[in-house]
């Protein structure tokens, strides 16, 4: 067992505590239980499970129940747990590394807190709680709502651990919640009476007032507790702030709230900060402070109340286009909401009104390569079954062809294009002899998506339409265009999709496939590449850095040799290495495959390219020539494992995961920023590192050796992919974005 024990306090929660235990059980850890007098089943569901079972006599105080429960237990060490909450993941070995690195310090983990909405439980927001600390060197104190407390007074280190628990302690009845919030309130103004100085007991008194709706009261605690000289970093206090504004504006105190500028720059290190005063504006009727402040909020990766940096910021921006006539702009950022209910409403109410007006017509370019031409006709079948009029411009091996459809194409412009859609920069342009761009003569937005990095479109995104339009695959990418391309009109992150090749059939069991690993990807290792002094330094960065972008390599090494190095001398070194990056991608692709061969695993090899490896021979290199989409998406369903590697996207997808997923088959890739908050790694995805590529065999090793694990994963990896990774749902994103 792990010198670690789990504490957890409880009364009358037989419905709720074996869930919780259970998820404790397989770790290894010691369970102690403190009961404080159920009169139901809990006890004997908790003997079932735990090591220690002990009664406390109820005393009405909380931290007098955690710290017999801390006195209780074998080691030092405690993990504390309520019955309410259960472990969706853990880094056991983390877990240990913190308890002999840090071992003053206390670790806080990620607690997803859910309610219930339709029918089923769906996040809330998220917070971060200080739960896994030394005994020896912290308790808790206040009767209510109780504080980890350093037994010393020193004040606690504290880190953030890679632990995620769920809680559904706020998923209540109206009755329940106000049961518990006269409970509660009575408890902390007895607390107040011996701590009248504690601003935190405010807090939690506003909270309450809050919850019981009693908002002119939630205003007086928490306009008392931040009188006190608090400090804005305790997320106590954060959390204070943002709900003394959001009582302000329940109460109609929207001017008064405007007073939150004065500590705007304290607090606005939080999406939720931000995006409350973004409501504070838009209750003061100031709108262009209120949409920046929206769209500030979306910038940040995380959120304690769920929705705040992405959906509800879009949602509010919606209304608020809404409300001044933008009606164009108002759809677009209600589709950006995606399912959150109020948005699909008004969405569904401002499509309705806008089908009046007629059809949409769009213009796609098809391609000669046959990626391209493949995500074209993806994209083209979709916005057929959408209703969309849809005109081909193909690719032209002639003069007298490209002719022939221009003509084809002013035809079908006579009434009238609605958006344009190119593909890696072909028609992104299209030159009309002294008057620009064909695309700002018709007066005509331009989608350019491009599938690679921009870098590689050097010599043409620099000539915008002036309604141009860059769709990346990576969130990188759009930065990048962002910095480098001023002339771009507008940058946008759509991902790439995926195809189920036998839709509503169902899919071959992972026992039952014959290929164990395939990898269908090309060697585009450039052999005729001289490498510089530069080059050199920068392969060498990122290969001791995989999670960087080539510019952010770049960057860093050049300004170490020239500072003051602006962005255009930037933009054109970063292309002239550009093929940096296709070179180390496949340098990458090369070992990947060598890491599993050389262990024992078959891997099956599908394109062009690998003739120019040493891999060529090794029995269990299995080498093919190129398949078609088809026929790769066929191999794909007889394959256990797809294995995937990113090509240096580090916040993006790739079609070949989507795709595999949607055949039935485990995929096995190196992760980036999108796809982690996408998938969870050993649940609908399986993630290897290319900094510990030494792992990865070990990894597909034991995948193959549990096919029950396998079908888990490929059976969640199907659902989710087939409800938000399909070339249809791309191509509703993009719809929204028209």
């Amino acid at each position: 067992m792990h010198p670690i024990s789990v504490c957890i306090i409880a009364k009358n929660e037989e419905k709720r505590i074996e869930k919780c235990l259970a998820s404790i059980k397989p770790y290894g850890f010691e369970i102690v239980v403190v009961d404080t007098g159920s009169t139901d089943r809990t006890k004997e569901i908790a003997f079932q499970y735990a090591d220690k079972v002990l009664d406390f006599a109820w005393c009405d105080d909380f931290s007098a129940a955690r710290n017999f429960s801390l006195r209780e237990a074998s080691n030092n060490w405690i993990f504390m747990l309520d019955c309410d909450e259960w472990i969706k993941k853990i880094d056991v070995e983390e877990l240990n590394y913190f308890r002999k690195h840090h071992s003053d310090s206390v670790g806080a983990i990620s607690r997803e807190n859910l309610v219930t909405q339709n029918g089923q439980l769906v996040l809330n927001n998220t917070d971060h709680t200080e739960r896994f600390f030394n005994k020896k060197l912290y308790h808790y104190t206040g009767i209510i709502h109780e504080q980890l407390t350093p037994i010393r007074g020193k004040e606690f280190p504290c880190f953030l651990l890679h632990t995620t628990i769920e809680h559904t302690g706020y998923d209540m009845t109206p009755e329940e919640e106000f049961a518990k919030s006269k409970r509660n309130l009575t408890l902390l103004h007895k607390q107040l009476e011996q701590e009248p100085e504690n601003p935190y007991v405010y807090y939690q008194l506003g909270k309450g007032y809050e919850i019981v709706k009693d908002y002119e009261s939630a205003c007086e605690y928490y306009g008392k507790g931040l009188y006190f000289d608090v400090d804005p970093s305790l997320a106590y206090v954060q959390a204070m702030v943002i709900s003394y504004g959001n009582a302000l504006l329940h109460t109609g105190q929207s001017e008064a709230a405007l007073g939150f500028e004065q500590i705007y720059e304290e607090f606005a290190t939080t999406a939720d900060f931000v995006y409350l005063m973004g409501r504070i504006y838009t209750a003061n009727e100031m709108y262009p402070q209120a949409v920046e402040q929206f769209i500030k909020a979306t910038t940040f990766e995380t959120s304690k109340f769920h929705g705040a940096n992405s959906f509800l910021s879009f949602y509010q921006i919606g209304l608020i286009c809404e409300k001044l006539g933008d009606t164009d702009n108002a759809l677009a950022y209600y589709h950006k909401c995606g399912a959150y209910p109020p948005a699909m409403q008004k969405a569904a109410q401002l499509s309705a009104e806008q089908a009046q007006s007629g059809t949409k017509r769009l213009v796609l370019f098809g391609s000669d390569v046959f990626i391209l031409q493949y995500i074209m006709e993806q994209y083209r079948q979709a916005f057929h079954d959408m209703d969309y009029e849809t005109f081909v411009f193909p690719a032209t091996a002639t003069q007298e062809e490209f002719t022939d459809n221009a003509e084809k194409l002013f035809l079908f412009h006579e009434k009238s294009v609605d958006a344009v859609i190119t593909f890696n920069n072909r028609g992104f342009f299209m030159p009309v002899e002294g008057q620009g761009s064909l695309w700002d003569k018709w007066n005509v937005p331009c989608y350019n998506l491009l599938v690679d990095h921009p870098m590689y479109y050097y010599d043409t995104l620099d000539q915008s339409p002036t309604q141009g339009i860059v769709v990346c695959s990576d969130r990188n990418h759009v930065d990048y265009v962002d910095r480098f391309y001023p002339t771009v009109h507008k940058s946008f992150f759509l991902p790439t999709g995926g195809e189920e090749l036998h839709p509503g059939q169902p899919k071959k069991s992972i026992i039952d496939r014959a290929i164990d690993v395939l990898f269908i990807g090309s060697y585009k290792y450039h052999s005729d590449y001289v490498y510089d002094t530069i080059d050199e330094t920068i392969m060498d960065d990122m290969i001791a850095n995989p999670h960087k972008t080539l510019e952010q390599a770049m960057e860093t090494v050049l300004k170490n040799i020239q500072p003051d190095l602006s962005d255009d001398e930037l933009k054109l070194i970063i292309q002239k290495h550009r093929f940096v990056e296709t070179n180390l991608s496949s340098m990458y692709r090369l070992e990947i495959i060598r890491a599993l061969i050389e262990s024992g695993i078959t891997v099956s090899v599908y394109g062009e390219g690998w003739n120019q490896t040493d891999l060529i021979g090794h029995s269990n290199f299995k080498c093919h020539a190129p398949v078609s989409f088809a026929e790769g998406l066929a191999l794909m369903e007889d394959s256990k494992i797809v294995l995937n590697q990113m090509s240096w996207f580090k916040n993006g997808g790739s079609e070949r995961i989507f795709n595999a997923m949607l055949q039935g088959a485990v995929c096995v890739t190196d992760d980036s920023i999108y796809l982690k908050e996408q998938f969870t790694d050993g649940e609908d995805i399986v993630f290897y590192s290319l900094a510990t590529l030494e792992k990865l065999p070990e990894l597909v090793s034991g995948l193959l050796q549990d096919p029950d694990h396998m079908q888990h994963i490929a059976d969640c990896g199907y659902h989710n992919a087939a409800a938000h990774h399909t070339w249809a749902y791309r191509a509703a994103e993009l719809a929204k974005l028209l």
